[in-house]
Formats: structure tokens, C-alpha cells, sequence
């Protein structure tokens, strides 16, 4: 019922379904329900236990390409969800705001997507606290052009 209400709703921007304890089988109707949807900018799943790889369909999806912003605030996603969101990082064009906070993700998985924001050119609201940054990841993190441009940098 879900994806079927969100796959007819053609002027679709917000969507903001955190705290609903999403299950990976409601994820996937949700993904698949947003799959088709062009008008989709902002998508928060913040505090849904999506458990790692559970965002990887969404990340892929082209949806994810048009999103200013993205909220995966404690949600359990891992290393695998984490080369999803570097592809996503590297060839986005429109994501603005991204926040990944407290996944407890570990320095490999960090070092994935601090790679990932070295040559991305829209990111200015970046949220990673509460994760495994290494000293070496976090100096080319803050090193990088990214900082320069940054609204907000909660490290």
C-alpha cells in the first residue's frame, strides 16, 4: 500500500519516515514504491533499523541521484551500504545536505566515504559524528576541498 501511494504521487519532495522502525522487507516496498518518482529531493530514514546493506537499493536507484538531501542517522547500515553512498557521493550532482551520524560505522567504512566527498562539489551539510574516524581519514577529510565549502561539519 505504501509504495503504491508514493508511486502516484507525481509531485512528491519530502519524505520523512524516521522513527517508524522500518523492517528491510518495508524498505524494499518503500524503494520500490519511490523508484519511478522524479520529484523526490529530500528523504529521511534517520532512527530506522535498515541494518547493514538495507539502504544499497535506494543508493543505487536513480532516485537516490536527484536527492539535496540525505538522512541516514542511526540506522545500522555498514561497509556494503557505504561503497553504495561513495558511488552515490561520486556521481551526484544535487545532494547538499548528507548525514550518516551515529552508525558506529568503523574507520574502513568512513575511509569509503570521506573518498566519496573528496571530489564531490555539492555536499555543504555533512553529519558523521558518532563513527570511526581515524586520525589519517579525518586529516583528509578536513583537508580536503570539501571543508572549504561546508555550511555545517559535525565530525
Amino acid at each position: 500500500a505504501l509504495g503504491e501511494l508514493l508511486s502516484s504521487s507525481p509531485t512528491l519532495e519530502h519524505l520523512d519516515i524516521s522513527s517508524n522502525k522500518l523492517t528491510p522487507e518495508t524498505v524494499q516496498l518503500l524503494f520500490s514504491g519511490i523508484q519511478h518518482t522524479s520529484t523526490l529531493k529530500w528523504l529521511s530514514l534517520d532512527f530506522n533499523p535498515l541494518g547493514c546493506g538495507g539502504a544499497v537499493p535506494l543508493l543505487k536507484s536513480r532516485v537516490a541521484h536527484n536527492l539535496s538531501c540525505l538522512r541516514l542517522r542511526d540506522t545500522g547500515i555498514g561497509e556494503e551500504d557505504c561503497r553504495a553512498l561513495c558511488s552515490l557521493l561520486l556521481e551526484s550532482t544535487r545532494l547538499r545536505w548528507f548525514d550518516i551520524s551515529n552508525n558506529d560505522l568503523p574507520s574502513v567504512a568512513m575511509q569509503l566515504i570521506v573518498s566519496g566527498l573528496q571530489d564531490n562539489t555539492t555536499v555543504n551539510n555533512l553529519y558523521v559524528m558518532k563513527n570511526s574516524l581515524d586520525n589519517e581519514t579525518a586529516v583528509s577529510l578536513l583537508k580536503s576541498p570539501l571543508a572549504h565549502r561546508l555550511c555545517v561539519f559535525s565530525l
